[in-house]
Parts: C-alpha cells; structure tokens; sequence
C-alpha cells in the first residue's frame, strides 16, 4: 500500500480532489469520490475494479478499510480533510473511477426497460439509479439536460448500485422522438400503470422536475399513476421508482403463470 502525505492547501493533488466536487472536472478527471463506510465497503468488496484510491486524515487508522491494501492512501492533514469530506461522514472517502458513458445506440435490441432520465437535481438521479437497480434495469441514459450521477449527491444517494446499471450518453430530452425506441412516457394523461401492458423492450421516460414532458413527445404510449384529488404531484424519482415496481411485478406475475418453479429463486433474491 502505498501512502501520500498531503500537508498543503497548495497540493495538486488536494486541489484535483476539491474539483471532483464538480461535473466538469468530473468528467475530466474520470474520477468521483465516495463517502459513508457501509457503502465504501460493498464497492471495495464487489467493484474493485472500480476503485482508484482512498482519502483519509492523519487520524484514521489503516484498519478501518483492510480491503484497500492494493490501492494507493492519501493521507491529508484534519483541516484539508474536512474540506474534501463535504457531507461531514468524518470516514475515509473512496476514489472511484467515472468513466465516460458510450453513445446510446437506439438501432440494437435491448431487452427489458431502458430508463431515460432527465432529471437535473442530483439527488433525485441518485434515488432513481438506485430504484432502478432493486427493479432490475440494466440500463440508463442519461439525458443531456440530467445532472452527472457521479455528482457527488447523486453518489451519495446511490451508493453501490451506481455500478449495478450500465451507464449511456443519451441526446436532449426533446431529440427522444428521433429515435428508433419505443418510449413510453410518464404523463398524468397516461394508462393506470397498475393495468398498463409493458412491451418486451421499452424505454421508460419521466418527466424533467418543474417542465415535465415537452408537448412534442406526448402522444399515445403514456403511463400514469392515479392519486388522491388536491395532490398536484410525486416527487419526480418517487414516481419513476413506483413504475418501475409495477413493471417488475408484471413480468414476474407473467414467469409465475407459465412457470412458477422456475422463478421461485429469483423471486427470493429480490425480496432479500
């Protein structure tokens, strides 16, 4: 294991970890850094190949994360280190890689649901990457008008499933009719999603926070979520999340009818 000590506000490399604090730098850089130590240690365990280095202060002790061994340690003064440690968690942060999405290929079959996701608070992408990984998407495109999901409040908030879906650079949401897809939009027009019948391949597409669905992209492939008169609306990755469940829940409910043995197991994994 090899240690950096890090003394001065002046480092280069202490300046490149307050960047990673930003989209741009980001993408530049192709790192982000993690924090909270139940999540650290699933990525260290499961995605090690994803992981680049560990920040810790002077008064961690080398313990606390014995899985890092391979992995270089920077270890920073108290104060430098509260100033990379944005969310206060006082635990070494983890560097993990964030490469660049490929192009969405809208031309090739994808099986199952592809999320669009436009949203532009970072929270709410973290939340709906997460949501996407319980119900089994394998795949997110990321809208140009979305914020990074390595942002470091996206991250936060997805934690390890961030590497349990596989990321793609999608075009502006207004550009989605463009494409070969068959999308199916979020819309307070739309089907009961409890009784909506999801395709075998489909693109789910929410709305942006505030904007909603642009006019030209409504049409008729729209789900909605029924509520209570006088509720105006859901949190916008609350809403992604609860079609997501019925999807899942629909493709399962079909396996078990044609055959329920075989789907028991999988059934179980979800519901650990």
């Amino acid at each position: 294991m090899k240690t950096i000590e890090i003394k001065s506000a002046g480092n280069t490399t202490f300046k490149r970890f307050l960047r990673l604090q930003h989209p741009r730098d980001i993408r530049k850089h192709g790192k982000a850094l993690l924090s909270g130590p139940k999540q650290i240690r699933e990525v260290l365990q499961e995605f090690t190949d994803r992981c680049a280095g560990v920040i810790c202060s002077n008064r961690h002790e080398d313990s606390e994360f014995p899985e890092v061994d391979s992995l270089p340690r920077y270890r920073l003064s108290p104060d430098l280190f509260k100033q990379v440690d944005t969310f206060g968690t006082g635990k070494p942060l983890l560097i993990v890689r964030a490469e660049t999405f490929p192009p969405f290929d809208d031309t090739l079959y994808h099986p199952g649901c592809t999320l669009c996701v436009p949203f532009q608070d970072p929270s709410n992408v973290g939340a709906v990457i997460r949501a996407s990984a319980a119900f089994g998407v394998k795949q997110i495109v990321m809208l140009k008008e979305a914020a990074h999901p390595f942002h470091p409040k996206s991250l936060r908030v997805a934690g390890s499933n961030i590497f349990r879906v596989s990321f793609f650079q999608g075009p502006a949401l207004r550009q989605l009719k463009k494409l070969e897809i068959f999308l199916i939009i979020m819309s307070t027009e739309g089907k009961d999603a409890a009784r909506f019948e999801f395709p075998d391949s489909f693109c789910l597409l929410p709305g942006m926070e505030g904007p909603g669905i642009p006019e030209i992209l409504k049409g008729s492939g729209n789900v909605s979520i029924p509520m209570a008169k006088g509720v105006e609306s859901l949190n916008a990755a609350m809403a992604t999340g609860i079609v997501l469940y019925l999807w899942r829940n629909r493709q399962f409910n079909f396996k078990e009818a044609v055959n329920p043995a075989a789907n028991a197991l999988q059934k179980d994994h979800y519901n650990c």
